[in-house]
């Protein structure tokens, strides 16, 4: 069972931890410039609006994240759902798609069901259909 943190809730320590350990899961930031941007971006996060931002847990381990900016101008979610197993990738996106039902925006509770719907039909995630295909590809390689 994945633990949802919403940023927003975080101590300074713990978005300090959040921004050095961030590239482990993807979402590195480099610059001075990168880090008081999404300093920036958590301060407009509001309870009952977007953005929102949700670093995701397993065993107290940060292995993923869901950053929802809203529906202005481009819907914009970004997410590393895609690189997780099944079942962790099942449940980021329900958990994305229900958080954006309960703030009033079907549009982007839509999205996500829509991604969770294309791993469900899959029967896996992402990364693992990708694996797949590459073990697939090299051996056929090899046969020919």
């Amino acid at each position: 069972m994945l633990i949802f943190r919403n940023m927003r809730e975080m101590t300074k320590d713990e978005i300090k931890v959040f921004l050095r350990e961030g590239r482990k899961i993807g979402c590195a930031v480099h610059t001075k410039e990168e880090r008081q941007e999404l300093l920036e971006a958590l301060s407009r996060s509001k309870e009952t609006g977007f953005p929102q931002f949700v670093l995701v847990y397993e065993k107290d381990v940060l292995m993923g994240f869901l950053f929802i900016y809203g529906e202005e101008g481009h819907t914009w979610i970004i997410h590393n759902a895609d690189e997780k197993t099944y079942e962790q990738a099942k449940e980021m996106l329900a958990y994305g798609r229900d958080l954006c039902k309960k703030l009033g925006s079907e549009k982007l509770a839509a999205c996500f069901q829509e991604q969770l719907e294309e791993v469900e039909r899959m029967g896996k995630s992402h990364r693992e259909a990708r694996v797949a295909w590459n073990a697939e590809k090299n051996r056929k390689k090899k046969e020919s």
